[in-house]
């Protein structure tokens, strides 16, 4: 009797452990649905006021309701500049939301890798021209298409390119290749953006792609982020099945090298 007593209480514990695991388990999924639909609802919320204040600011700058200033003209750039960067910010929280919810559906085509990077860069050559950046793009005219969501991985190369414009000097450099990977690693294309710019210290290199991560010196610190935009290139990449690597020197540089499928066949199933 006492062997029987004994394993009944030891399956009674088992149940209650397996009922409070199955509780607490629960209690995490409603606390991040609550968390996915709290962050939906902001940021559908600013959507609005945002593209309200950005198009008054347009209307004001092109001198609808009178003539502007240079003092005045300043003040609405900054105020339109801003606008744009809160804008990026509640676009790139709504995307990671959406992955993290598994609610972010990929269209995907035959795209050239060429096509996407003229279109990337194009939103960065003020800037480019600004600093007196030299930007050289070297890619086969050979190179396989790429097989992805245009303006996903369009939004990737735009947030790589944007973060080296950002953290590299005056008359700095930005150097982005393309190669076919290696057969043994399969049918992919390897896109590397370089750049001599500040670089990431060593200890804090494991980080780059946290979640709002912003290195601690002052220097990077002086130029605007939020610390979104290398996290949500990698949940991008991720859900194309590629991968993103980085390395970083202080005071020298960093490369990114963003891998990529080339074709269809990669993303499926394999047969036999």
């Amino acid at each position: 009797m006492q062997d029987a007593d004994k394993i009944k209480e030891l399956s009674e514990a088992l149940a209650h452990e397996r009922q409070a695991r199955q509780e607490a388990e629960a209690a995490i999924d409603a606390s991040e649905q609550a968390r996915q639909e709290f962050v939906s609802l902001v940021t559908h919320e600013l959507r609005v006021p945002m593209t309200s204040i950005k198009g008054y600011t347009d209307l004001l700058l092109k001198g609808i309701t009178g003539s502007v200033n240079e003092t005045q003209t300043n003040f609405l750039n900054v105020i339109r500049s801003n606008v744009e960067r809160m804008s990026r910010m509640v676009s790139d929280l709504s995307d990671i939301n959406k992955i993290e919810g598994d609610r972010l559906q990929l269209m995907l085509v035959d795209v050239p890798l060429q096509a996407m990077l003229d279109e990337a860069i194009a939103a960065h050559k003020a800037e480019i021209q600004q600093k007196e950046q030299i930007l050289r793009v070297e890619v086969p005219p050979d190179l396989p298409q790429m097989h992805c969501d245009r303006s996903r991985i369009v939004q990737v190369l735009d947030n790589m390119i944007s973060n080296a414009t950002k953290y590299t000097p005056e008359g700095g450099a930005i150097t982005v290749t393309a190669e076919e990977a290696p057969a043994d690693e399969g049918h992919y294309i390897c896109i590397v953006i370089q750049d001599n710019g500040i670089g990431i210290l060593e200890n804090e290199q494991s980080q780059i792609f946290e979640k709002f991560f912003r290195a601690s010196d002052e220097e990077t610190r002086q130029t605007p982020g939020n610390g979104l935009a290398l996290h949500l290139s990698r949940l991008l990449v991720a859900l194309h099945r590629g991968r993103i690597e980085f390395e970083s020197t202080r005071g020298k540089g960093s490369v990114f090298r963003v891998i990529l499928p080339a074709c269809a066949e990669i993303l499926q199933p394999s047969q036999g």
